[in-house]
């Protein structure tokens, strides 16, 4: 880490970009006399949007160049929506901390906005546009009379749809981080349309201790360009530390069980499933999940509530368990 800098990798787009600066500014602020700049780049995902996700890699692309910056010693962090990120980071990588979630939900934007039609108000055959087979599976099991489109782009090419189709549906987060709340026409409920794992956390990705050698790093990524891969020892301390205070104990323990609820089904964003996990004030862990049996063309679903002490040294134990709990409540209907 530059002497009172923190190098954070992102994404060069818009939402990327104000959702990274976030990130940043709430640990400048935590941490007096530190600093930051971004180093933006541009994903395989971002680059390839004619195809779907599950088409050329899934999840994973919307993080390789950001890893690839953390081995080059280039940035000292990234900063990811977890929702994109796969069930298990690498080990040369860990997840040091995750900041407080956003709004988890999933959003409608009708033509008109606002002041729009609602969803269960769509006319039969109205067209909805979406790039997520997760919310296809649960819009279709709402509405199976309306015809769903799939998108992709950034959010402003996502609205742009709108002069094509009647509706789309984005994540609330993305809208409220780019102060474009006032455009959705309603929130669906968790229990209408269950969130995508990590849906509204930001998550801060660092190296681990157990990094590879430079021989063993150039073939992760197959970078033709890799320099010595960045020694930790005193920085990976200082990093923990001034990571530590931006990290909310809560979403990170929320994050970790719905993580190895995906980890545990083998799954990535070419399966319909998703988890959706929060706290009650008794500090029960509620955790809900789904997943799309092609087989008997069927949407499971299952719940557990388990207590989880989120500030316990043993914490990411104890979520890791739930979730992998849940995904067993899944399994016992295959």
């Amino acid at each position: 880490m530059s002497e009172c800098k923190l190098r954070v990798a992102t994404r060069k787009s818009a939402l990327a970009l104000a959702q990274t600066s976030m990130a940043a500014d709430a640990i400048v602020a935590a941490n007096p006399g530190l600093s930051y700049e971004l180093v933006s780049m541009t994903t395989e995902g971002d680059r390839r949007l004619d195809k779907s996700l599950a088409s050329f890699g899934g999840k994973g692309v919307f993080i390789k160049e950001l890893e690839v910056a953390l081995l080059e010693g280039r940035a000292d962090i990234a900063v990811h929506s977890l929702k994109d990120m796969p069930a298990e980071v690498l080990p040369e990588f860990k997840l040091a901390a995750v900041l407080k979630r956003e709004d988890p939900r999933d959003a409608f934007i009708a033509r008109g906005g606002a002041a729009g039609i609602k969803f269960m108000d769509l006319p039969a055959g109205a067209r909805v546009g979406t790039g997520s087979i997760r919310r296809v599976v649960q819009l279709k099991a709402l509405r199976p009379d309306l015809e769903y489109v799939p998108i992709r782009g950034n959010i402003q090419t996502r609205l742009s749809k709108l002069a094509e189709l009647d509706a789309v549906v984005l994540a609330a987060a993305g809208l409220k981080r780019m102060g474009l709340a006032d455009q959705v026409t309603e929130y669906f409920s968790t229990e209408q349309m269950l969130p995508a794992s990590g849906q509204g956390i930001l998550a801060i990705e660092t190296l681990s201790s157990c990094h590879p050698e430079q021989s063993e790093a150039k073939s992760i990524y197959e970078t033709s360009q890799l320099v010595d891969v960045v020694e930790l020892g005193s920085m990976e301390q200082d990093l923990d530390a001034i990571l530590a205070h931006v990290n909310d104990a809560e979403s990170y323990a929320i994050a970790v069980a719905e993580m190895a609820y995906l980890k545990a089904l083998n799954a990535g964003c070419q399966f319909p499933v998703a988890s959706f996990a929060e706290f009650s004030d008794a500090g029960t862990l509620a955790l809900r999940g789904i997943y799309w049996d092609e087989s008997s063309k069927r949407l499971l679903r299952a719940e557990i509530s388990q207590f989880v002490d989120a500030r316990a040294a043993d914490s990411v134990a104890q979520a890791r368990a739930a979730g992998f709990s849940l995904a067993q409540k899944i399994r016992e209907q295959l």
